[in-house]
C-alpha cells in the first residue's frame, strides 16, 4: 500500500518542471516587453526636446539679428526706440518681411522644425512698439495630430 502511494504521487508531478519553466518564461517576456516599452517612449521624449529646443535657438537666432542690426530700431535715446516693423510677419514665408526674415524661415523650411512647410506651422513674428514675440510652430514626425509650438517674448531696448 505504501509503495502504491509514492508510485501515484510520483505520477501526478510530471510535467511540474515543464509548467514552471514556461510561466518563468511568461515573466520574463513581460519584463523585456516592458523595457522596450520604456525605451519607445525615451526615444520620442528625446525627439520632442531636441525639438524645443531646435525652436528656442531658431526663436533666439531672430531676436539676436534684431539686436544687432542697426536699422531694426528707431527712434530717439533712451525711451521712444521702437523695433521696425519690417521685421514683423503673421505668417512668415521666405516671400514676406526683410531679408533677416525670410532667410530665417528659408532656414526653419530647410529642415531644422518638421512640418513647418505646412501653411498653418509658419512661424509668426508679432512687433508692438519695443515688445516682440517670436512663434514658432511644428509637428512631430511621430504623432501628426498634435501641433507644438513654442513662443518667446522679449523687449528691444536700448539703455
Amino acid at each position: 500500500m505504501n509503495s502504491n502511494y509514492f508510485s501515484s504521487s510520483k505520477h501526478a508531478q510530471q510535467g511540474s518542471i515543464l509548467l514552471e519553466a514556461l510561466i518563468a518564461f511568461l515573466i520574463f517576456s513581460m519584463g523585456i516587453l516592458g523595457v522596450i516599452g520604456l525605451q519607445a517612449t525615451a526615444i520620442s521624449n528625446t525627439l520632442d526636446a531636441r525639438y524645443r529646443s531646435d525652436a528656442a535657438f531658431l526663436a533666439n537666432q531672430i531676436i539676436a539679428h534684431m539686436w544687432t542690426d542697426p536699422l531694426a530700431v528707431a527712434g530717439t535715446m533712451p525711451t521712444s526706440y521702437v523695433v521696425q516693423p519690417s521685421y514683423a510677419c503673421n505668417p512668415c514665408t521666405s516671400s514676406n518681411g526683410n531679408a533677416n526674415t525670410q532667410a530665417w524661415v528659408t532656414q526653419i523650411q530647410s529642415g531644422f522644425l518638421p512640418g513647418v512647410t505646412n501653411a498653418a506651422n509658419q512661424p509668426v513674428i508679432a512687433i508692438n512698439g519695443d515688445q516682440v514675440t517670436v512663434t514658432l510652430y511644428w509637428q512631430s514626425p511621430q504623432n501628426q495630430a498634435t501641433m507644438h509650438n513654442y513662443v518667446t517674448k522679449t523687449e528691444i531696448k536700448f539703455n
